[in-house]
C-alpha cells in the first residue's frame, strides 16, 4: 500500500544557505500543528517534524506523494515568501529505502557539518517526542524512528565516528582559535548569550580552553544561573546587554526562537564606547541571532554556522574510515527495516487465515459438544485437542504465507494462499 511508504522533504545545509533556512524557520512555515491539520485534510497519514540550525524536513507517509509534495512545497513557498524559482532547487525529495538510509545516515551525525556530532540525536529524539504528543506519528514512522536511534547507537558504539571534535559547539570555538590567530582566548572575556544546550556547550568548552571571564545572558534568568553556576560564570539578562557586550570579547549567540539579539543601529554606541578592542562574534542562532550587516563594522569579526564548514570538511577527513564501517551499519540496518516493511503486506492474510481457522474450530467444537452429553473436564481435553490440530495443520501455509514478502512473485502467492483458503 502506498500509506506504507516513507518520505523525507526538506532543506539542510548542504543544498540551502543559511538565508533560505532562516527565512524557512523564522516564517512559521511548518509546526507540528500545521502537520496535524494535514493530517486531518488527508494529504498525510503519519508526520514528523525536525527543525535544527542546519535542517527543516519533514519526514512522513502519504497516499498521494505526489499531491503531498506539491502541498508541502506550497506552504514553504508561501509563509517564506520565497519565489518556487528560488526555493525549490534547495528542497530535497527522498522516498522509500533511500528516505530511510538518509534518517539514518541524520540520526547518526554523518549528514550534519561537523561529521558525528552527537547533539543532532538529541534533536532527532526529541522531534519524535513532540509528534508522540501531538499523536502525528504512527506504527510505521514510529518504528523508523526507534531503528534509527538504534543505528546511531550502533554507529557511535562499534566505529570511531564520534571522535574528537562532534558538535557545532566545538566547531564554533575551533573557528574562534582561528580566527584569534596568536591571541591567547583564555586572556579575554567571553559572552553566551542563550542558556539551552548549545549555550551548555559552548560554555563547556569554553572553560576547557581556559577562559576565566565568562558571561551568560538569557532571557531567562533561573536557567542562566543554572548554566552559570554550574561554569562558575557570571549572569546577565536581556535588559543588561549592553553592559554585557561592552566587557566581552568574544561573543557565542546561542538563543532560540528566531530573535535578533545583536543589531547593527544598537550596538554600535557600545563598541564606539571599547575604545577600539575588537569583537569576534560568532552567531549559532537558526534563525540568526545578529545582523548580517554587524560583521562590516570596523574591528569586528562575525561568523555564522555556514561560516564553520572548513571544521566540517576537516572532521569528515579524520573520520572517512570510520564512515565507511559507519556505512557498513547504516546498510544493514536499511535491509532489516525494508524486511519489517516488506513483511507488512503479509499480515492481513496471516490475519485472516488465522481467524477463520480458529472460526472453524470453535464451530465444530461446539456442534461436537451440543450432540453429546461431555464432562467438564472432556470438554476441556477436546478444546486442547482441536486447538493443538489447528495449530498443526496452518503451521506450514502461515509459514510459507510469512515469506511471501521475500520472493519476487509475492503478491501472486499472496493471492493463491487467499484463493485456496477462501478468504476473499
Amino acid at each position: 500500500m502506498a500509506s506504507t511508504e516513507i518520505f523525507v522533504l526538506g532543506v539542510a545545509h548542504r543544498e540551502a544557505g543559511v538565508e533560505i533556512r532562516e527565512r524557512l524557520q523564522g516564517s512559521g512555515a511548518f509546526t507540528t500543528e500545521a502537520l496535524f491539520r494535514f493530517q486531518t485534510a488527508g494529504v498525510l497519514d503519519e508526520a514528523l517534524l525536525i527543525s535544527t540550525c542546519n535542517r527543516l524536513e519533514v519526514v512522513g507517509t502519504a497516499r498521494d506523494f505526489k499531491a503531498a509534495r506539491e502541498r508541502i512545497e506550497e506552504r514553504m513557498c508561501f509563509f517564506s515568501g520565497l519565489e518556487p524559482e528560488e526555493l525549490l532547487p534547495t528542497v530535497h525529495f527522498y522516498t522509500g529505502e533511500e528516505a530511510v538510509e538518509y534518517l539514518f545516515r541524520v540520526a547518526a551525525g554523518l549528514d550534519s557539518r561537523v561529521v558525528g556530532e552527537a547533539q543532532i540525536l538529541g534533536q532527532v529524539k526529541e522531534a519524535f517526542r513532540e509528534a508522540t504528543l501531538f499523536r502525528t506519528v504512527g506504527p510505521m514512522i514510529s518504528r523508523l524512528f526507534h531503528k534509527s536511534f538504534h543505528t546511531a547507537k550502533r554507529i557511535r558504539t562499534e566505529t570511531g565516528v564520534a571522535s574528537g571534535r562532534v558538535s557545532v559547539a566545538s566547531a564554533a570555538i575551533n573557528s574562534c582559535r582561528e580566527a584569534l590567530g596568536d591571541r591567547d582566548m583564555a586572556a579575554l572575556s567571553a559572552l553566551v548569550v542563550g542558556a539551552g544546550e548549545m549555550a551548555s556547550l559552548l560554555a563547556s568548552h569554553l572553560k576547557t580552553q581556559g577562559v576565566v571571564s565568562l558571561t551568560i545572558l538569557s532571557r531567562s534568568l533561573g536557567r542562566a544561573q543554572q548554566l552559570a553556576s554550574r561554569y562558575g560564570a557570571e549572569v546577565r539578562t536581556i535588559p543588561q546587554l549592553g553592559e554585557a557586550l561592552l566587557e566581552s570579547d568574544i561573543i557565542f549567540t546561542a538563543a532560540g526562537g528566531g530573535a535578533r539579539v545583536l543589531i547593527r543601529e544598537e550596538i554600535a554606541p557600545i563598541h564606539s564606547r571599547r575604545g577600539g578592542r575588537p569583537w569576534w562574534i560568532f552567531d549559532l542562532g537558526m534563525p540568526r541571532n545578529v545582523d548580517g550587516s554587524v560583521g562590516e563594522m570596523e574591528g569586528v569579526t562575525l561568523r555564522n554556522v555556514d561560516a564553520f564548514s572548513a571544521e566540517a570538511e576537516e572532521s569528515l577527513e579524520r573520520r572517512r574510515s570510520e564512515a565507511l564501517r559507519a556505512d557498513v551499519i547504516i546498510r544493514e540496518e536499511v535491509s532489516k527495516f525494508k524486511e519489517w516493511t516488506s513483511s507488512l503486506a503479509t499480515r492481513p492474510t496471516i490475519k485472516d487465515l488465522a481467524f477463520q481457522a480458529e472460526k472453524a474450530r470453535r464451530v465444530e467444537l461446539q456442534r461436537t459438544v451440543s450432540r453429546n452429553d461431555f464432562s467438564d473436564k472432556e470438554i476441556q481435553a477436546l478444546d486442547a485437542m482441536t486447538r493443538s490440530l489447528v495449530r498443526r495443520l496452518l503451521h506450514h501455509p502461515l509459514m510459507f504465507t510469512k515469506s511471501c514478502h521475500r520472493h519476487w512473485r509475492a503478491e501472486f502467492n499472496l493471492g493463491m494462499v487467499r484463493r485456496i483458503f477462501g478468504l476473499d
